[in-house]
């Protein structure tokens, strides 16, 4: 038994990984940010309370929608506030997280 289908099926599931991790690295800073505060923060259902997942075409987020500018503004502030408190952005991170739990 031959498991050729399986790797490539594999193998293709692994490039879209890699490409979707790609395009995320290659996001200004504070769209990344924004896109991890939706991940964290975000607890609406994703059906009919959170519009993040329509506001996309081609798999590219309009930025200007109401939940993606909503957590991009958000992304901001805190980019501000660190700023302005010497915080690093990965450290308020960590520390969104600890409450989180």
């Amino acid at each position: 038994m031959s498991n050729a289908a399986k790797i490539a099926e594999l193998r293709a599931e692994a490039d879209k990984l890699e490409a979707a991790d790609k395009a995320f690295r290659e996001l200004a800073p504070e769209y990344r940010l924004a896109i991890t505060l939706h991940e964290m923060m975000c607890h609406h259902n994703h059906i009919d309370g959170c519009g993040w997942e329509y506001e996309s075409t081609c798999g590219k987020p309009d930025w200007f929608g109401y939940a993606h500018s909503t957590y991009l503004g958000n992304a901001r502030n805190l980019f501000t506030f660190c700023c302005n408190h010497n915080i690093g952005v990965d450290d308020a991170v960590e520390m969104l997280k600890l409450v989180q739990r």
